[in-house]
């Protein structure tokens, strides 16, 4: 019974060093959004034409999740807005951990988190049924886009 248990946590622990599928997150290659469309359960919705590249997606509470990628095909940006949060953690993909800094840190305004740092920027805020946020790395806006352009 004991080496059942070791060999399943061993399988277990081995199966976890195994390499996952790319996502679309923030700073990876916009080729696996459709696994973050998968993952997250959503809908694609069309996205408006124009200088920005971007997929938006629509999660199961109504949330949108938008990632937008420059021409290199890496997600420099994302944003949401909805009822409910998205899981940051995969949308931000490695720069999560930003943001758990970010908001373990004392905050002026109550459920509110701001980081400004040269890697990158993170703005988030909501109450119940409204949240909204946006994040994006500044060494890769593609040239002429500002950032009041992620939305």
């Amino acid at each position: 019974m004991r080496a059942t248990i070791y060999g399943i946590s061993l399988a277990f622990l081995l199966l976890q060093g195994l390499p996952q599928s790319a996502r679309a997150a923030l700073g990876g290659s916009a080729d696996s959004v459709e696994s973050d469309r998968v993952s997250m359960k959503a809908l694609t919705r069309p996205a408006a034409a124009g200088t920005l590249q971007k997929q938006e997606l629509q999660l199961p509470t109504g949330t949108i999740v938008r990632e937008y990628t420059n021409a290199s095909g890496v997600v420099y940006a994302v944003s949401w807005h909805g009822p409910s949060m998205p899981n940051l953690r995969q949308v931000l993909g490695n720069y999560f951990v930003h943001y758990q800094t970010s908001a373990k840190a004392p905050l002026v305004r109550h459920r509110v988190v701001h980081l400004d740092s040269p890697d990158i920027v993170i703005e988030s805020s909501g109450r119940m049924r409204a949240f909204v946020g946006r994040a994006w790395l500044p060494a890769l806006l593609p040239s002429g886009v500002t950032p009041a352009q992620i939305q």
